[in-house]
């Protein structure tokens, strides 16, 4: 099967290595880029550090002070990345915010004083959720998400030629920006021709504004996104 891979480039790489070895043909133009911003040295007592991305844990571990600080991952790829990065105490939570929330509610003390590294661009309500509950949260962004300016001709004239059969899309930013750049280069219809993984209902969302069926994964985890492509 060739599967077209969005996700931005360092991630993309690891599944497209992972879809290779399922003898499948993965072709990789990220729409979306990402840029590291100035990250200051933590100040303060913080109980935990709160990731809702994998590109967070990378700009944070150019700071191995911070590192024997507890983290609490959304997911299980951004406690993957965190413990490859050298954090001692990474706990992952079942794989979106409202559980990230639910689980740093039920393993911190009222009164506990987090950070949330995260990029410009955030899903849900993560401070407010813990605020509620007593724990105060200091976010700092660490990373810009860049939007491509077009889809790579090689990913244009293979959508034409019919010559791609599954685009897995992992965030709903990343989604709409794939519907959009398709859009521009005069692919809409094509892109309809060909099957549309999404990794939640959110991510679904921009697909379904433009008439494109997605199929959406049983949780949100790449594993399950892989099943789907199985099926």
């Amino acid at each position: 099967m060739r599967v077209l891979v969005t996700r931005p480039r360092f991630d993309a790489a690891r599944t497209a290595e992972r879809l290779a070895a399922l003898r499948h043909r993965a072709m990789i133009d990220p729409v979306i880029e990402i840029e590291a911003l100035p990250f200051e040295k933590l100040i303060g007592n913080f109980s935990a550090i709160a990731f809702t991305s994998a590109n967070a844990v990378r700009v944070a571990s150019t700071h191995d002070a911070i590192k024997k600080i507890p983290v609490f991952a959304v997911g299980t790829r951004t406690a993957e990345v965190a413990r490859e990065c050298g954090f001692e105490n990474v706990g992952v939570a079942a794989g979106d915010v409202n559980a990230l929330g639910e689980m740093l509610t039920a393993e911190l003390p009222s009164g506990a004083h987090i950070v949330h590294l995260a990029g410009e661009d955030r899903a849900g309500d993560l401070p407010g959720h813990l605020v509620r509950n007593g724990i105060t949260v200091e976010t700092k962004v660490v990373y810009r998400a860049r939007v491509s300016k077009s889809l790579a001709s090689e990913t244009v004239q293979a959508f034409r030629d019919g010559r791609i059969d599954t685009v897995l899309h992992y965030s709903e930013r990343s989604a709409a920006a794939f519907v959009r750049l398709a859009d521009a280069a005069g692919i809409s219809d094509d892109i309809r021709k060909t099957r549309h993984l999404c990794l939640s209902s959110a991510v679904a969302a921009p697909l379904k504004l433009v008439g494109v069926p997605p199929e959406i994964a049983a949780a949100p985890e790449e594993a399950a996104l892989f099943d789907l492509i199985g099926s």
